[in-house]
């Protein structure tokens, strides 16, 4: 309940107890492990996923959080050979096939990736986050009108899925589709009205449509609110972008 509640210090607290009665408990040093992961504590976390794993070697859902927590801290390689483990004990785990490829994309295998994007997508056909990611590797190689499709079945499931937005605007701008793109991001901007990419991606749009004046608002609008959350990256793209219109 306090993981739900997101009282993190105060699961780990409680997890902590069940393992002092109970050093056995396996899904006890789990949840710590995973409620570790939301703090951050990743090295912590993966103590606890190796606790669970010398417990229980056959527990394909430990490997799993344990490669996932690798990826956090860099460790692609060590990575994979956790979901490679995860697979072996449970071939259907359609996550771990999702989070191999998520890893393939860090270590430059993207047709790796796609090949584990379409097994996770054939073993669980309502994983919005495959199609997504599937569709991020698409967009890399120019495969727009793919990468939309891909977009399009992950917003169906996933109706508010950001980042499926942006990122299918994206690929309907280098279609020329720049109405429907605008659209993507109103959408983005309805659901996250902090989200400053959606504001820059639209101003460019409208820049590029000949609408200067509505163009700079969404850039001064974006810039604002990189100011206010300290990003200095969004920072930099929304004076970039203000500076490109002023030319």
């Amino acid at each position: 309940m306090k993981y739900v509640l997101n009282d993190y210090a105060g699961a780990i607290k409680d997890y902590t107890a069940a393992i002092r009665l109970k050093p056995d408990f396996v899904m006890a040093h789990i949840n710590r492990g995973i409620t570790k992961v939301q703090l951050g504590q990743f090295a912590a976390a993966i103590s606890d996923f190796n606790a669970a794993i010398r417990l229980k070697p056959d527990y394909a859902d430990a490997y799993n959080n344990r490669g996932t927590t690798k990826v956090q801290l860099g460790q692609f390689a060590a990575a994979i050979s956790d979901f490679n483990a995860a697979i072996r004990l449970k071939p259907d785990y359609a996550d771990a096939y999702n989070n191999r490829g998520i890893t393939n994309v860090q270590l430059g295998e993207d047709a790796a990736a796609i090949e584990d994007y379409d097994i996770a997508i054939r073993l669980k056909p309502d994983l919005a986050d495959a199609y997504y990611n599937r569709g991020n590797v698409k967009r890399r190689f120019g495969e727009h009108a793919e990468a939309i499709e891909d977009y399009d079945t992950a917003i169906r499931l996933r109706p508010d899925f950001v980042n499926a937005y942006i990122n299918r605007g994206i690929s309907k701008t280098q279609l020329g589709q720049h109405a429907a793109a605008i659209e993507d991001y109103d959408t983005v901007i309805r659901l996250r009205p902090d989200f400053v990419n959606a504001y820059i991606n639209r101003g460019i749009v409208k820049y590029q449509l000949g609408q200067t004046s509505a163009a700079k608002q969404d850039i001064q609008t974006a810039l604002q609110l990189a100011i206010k959350a300290g990003d200095v990256a969004a920072k930099t793209a929304a004076e970039n972008a203000l500076r490109l219109f002023n030319e």
